[in-house]
């Protein structure tokens, strides 16, 4: 997983644990609830969802459009 990536991910993960964002979540979730934070990378969900073609499967797809951490 590439830096930005990780940090992406570990600020996401940080407020769903902290109860800030409630799973699953779309990508406006994540922006609310972590300060704009995929207004630049708003496909970072989709391309790290299961069975994505880049093979970097850390977020489950719930439906075409919700997400959340794979257990």
């Amino acid at each position: 997983m590439r830096k930005g990536s990780s940090n992406l991910y570990a600020q996401i993960k940080i407020a769903v644990s902290s109860g800030k964002l409630k799973q699953p979540f779309t990508v406006a979730d994540v922006n609310n609830a972590c300060n704009g934070l995929l207004a630049k990378s708003p496909a970072f969900l989709s391309k790290h969802r299961l069975n994505n073609a880049g093979g970097i499967m850390f977020i489950l797809e719930n439906d075409e459009n919700t997400f959340c951490f794979r257990n």
